[in-house]
């Protein structure tokens, strides 16, 4: 789901602050790329068990959210201009639910058990 609106706010918002800006549309796509690197660090470090994983994937959801709603601001709202910010919010509604806390916890205990089995034993 980030990705998707990662994608939708390539084609509208960051390419509108890059036009406002005076800057050339190389910098939006390197922005999305950045923000596409960051989403999948953030995946590989929750399903490795890491806290700092679905701190990642919040950041980037809210950021997209923030994106979204700022480009909301100053143009109509269409359905294809609401959906990145639906699917951010929705995301983010998803990283906050009882069920991912728990699914991230199992894995964190998953991943303090293979570590201590490849602790070697004293003698």
């Amino acid at each position: 789901m980030n990705l998707v609106s990662i994608s939708g706010n390539l084609s509208h918002s960051l390419s509108y602050y890059a036009r406002m800006n005076h800057l050339s549309s190389e910098y939006a796509v390197m922005a999305s790329l950045v923000l596409v690197l960051v989403m999948c660090i953030g995946l590989a470090l929750m399903v490795a068990g890491f806290r700092s994983g679905p701190a990642l994937l919040a950041c980037v959801a809210a950021l997209n959210a923030l994106l979204s709603a700022g480009y909301l601001g100053s143009h109509p709202v269409t359905l294809f201009a609401l959906f990145p910010l639906l699917q951010s919010l929705f995301c983010l509604i998803i990283l906050n639910t009882r069920n991912h806390r728990r699914y991230t916890s199992m894995l964190r205990v998953k991943r303090r058990r293979k570590t201590t089995a490849k602790m070697p034993t004293a003698l």
